[in-house]
């Protein structure tokens, strides 16, 4: 199985939404934790992506994001 880590970055309300787009595609794992930016504006949080094989496919798996 595919897996990819990521690290979104950027406006909280973005991220949110950028999730819920990214979970439609692939199955995520992760904390949902939003950790403030440093150096920088906005936060950023780390997930795993992975393309789930047909059996996985019944319901996206978005992480919950705690601000």
């Amino acid at each position: 199985m595919m897996t990819v880590q990521m690290r979104l970055s950027g406006d909280p309300a973005e991220i949110e939404v950028m999730v819920k787009v990214l979970a439609v595609v692939f199955q995520l794992d992760g904390s949902g934790l939003l950790y403030t930016n440093r150096g920088s504006a906005g936060v950023r949080c780390y997930l795993t992506a992975r393309i789930p094989n047909k059996h996985d496919r019944s319901e996206p798996s978005t992480p919950d994001l705690h601000r």
